[in-house]
């Protein structure tokens, strides 16, 4: 129950990322990297190791030189592979969001042709209600240039000829 506890807060805080962002800046791998300088000059120099106020400590300085090397080396570690995880991750969100632009751009292309296609298309039908317009209009005037206004239509007036099929 008081794991549950803790883990819940871990999750709803972020404390985990938290600490782990903490402990992988600059300022903690620079301290981290201090300590092993300063150990390795107390604990594996003899003209300071000798020295009378620091030669109790130079046994735990030679040690502690290696743990703070071990702890510094793991967080550079991390943060390096930190690093490369966030850019791989932003790698494939750019690349997927570059797929919608692609396919967004592809589907803008055919919208501009399909209006092109219709543009073209309505001009066309104007042409050829124009020219239709233009016949009747020609026709309306030869009609009305007949001297005999009995007989309104003559053969010439059917472009394919009246058909005769021998009926009457």
């Amino acid at each position: 129950m008081i794991r549950d506890f803790f883990v819940g807060l871990n999750d709803k805080l972020g404390l985990g990322d938290l600490l782990w962002q903490i402990a992988a800046s600059d300022v903690v791998i620079l301290a981290l990297a201090a300590l092993v300088f300063l150990c390795v000059i107390v604990g594996h120099f003899p003209i300071i190791s000798k020295l009378p106020m620091v030669a109790p400590y130079a046994a735990v300085a030679a040690v502690l030189v290696y743990v703070f090397l071990s702890a510094q080396a793991f967080l550079v570690g991390y943060r390096f592979a930190d690093g490369r995880a966030e850019a791989k991750a932003l790698r494939e969100a750019i690349s997927a969001r570059d797929g919608v632009i692609e396919g967004q751009r592809k589907s803008l292309n055919m919208v501009f042709e399909a209006a092109e296609t219709a543009v073209k298309q309505r001009d066309e039908a104007a042409q050829r209600a124009q020219e239709a317009q233009d016949q009747i209009d020609d026709y309306e005037k030869r009609l009305k240039d007949r001297p005999n206004a009995a007989c309104l239509l003559t053969p010439d007036d059917f472009a394919g000829g009246v058909s005769n099929h021998r009926k009457r």
